[in-house]
């Protein structure tokens, strides 16, 4: 029996008007290998980190777990501050699997030109099993959605001095395969 489980991708940061925001981190990703499987397992799959709201943090992914395996969640995203673009969420490794991948980074929101307000949201990290969304640019001023398999949500970018949403992280994932 094989588990292959991710955790729940961070939502991306809002940008304030003026700063854009950072990417969410995906989820851990594990694997575990279970020679004699039990009937049942009790599991959790982590939900997505929300979006970040205008000028606020994403939400940080949900841990997701099975068998003595959780593979970490993906930290939010973080919205823009004077003199800087929103930090992005750093990946957490996961524990309890043979092999345990750490979650990857998003990136920074980028600082708009002195007074043109056109700051580039940073990216969502992209798991194992899902990309980052997009971080956002000045046509497309909201932050693009983590995809499914703990993807993180990409940050916000600007349009004018309008603040704008992060994208929402990707939910986590389980696969079991059995062979006989």
């Amino acid at each position: 029996l094989i588990k292959t489980i991710a955790g729940g991708g961070g939502g991306g940061g809002g940008s304030t008007g003026v700063f854009a925001g950072g990417g969410g981190s995906s989820g851990g990703y594990a694997e575990l290998y279970i020679a004699s499987a039990a009937s049942s397992y009790a599991y959790v799959v982590g939900a997505g980190g929300a979006a970040g709201a205008s000028n606020a943090d994403g939400g940080n992914g949900g841990v997701t777990t099975i068998a003595g395996i959780a593979a970490g969640a993906g930290a939010f995203g973080k919205p823009g501050a004077a003199g800087y673009g929103g930090n992005a969420g750093f990946g957490v490794t996961p524990t309890g699997g043979d092999i345990n991948v750490r979650g990857s980074s998003g990136q920074g929101g980028s600082e708009g030109d002195a007074g043109q307000a056109n700051g580039t949201g940073g990216s969502g990290g992209a798991s194992a099993l899902g990309g980052g969304g997009r971080g956002a640019g000045f046509n497309f001023p909201a932050g693009g959605i983590g995809v499914f398999g703990g993807g993180g949500g990409g940050g916000s970018g600007l349009q004018g001095a309008t603040t704008n949403v992060g994208g929402a992280g990707g939910a986590g994932y389980i696969e079991i395969q059995e062979y006989s």
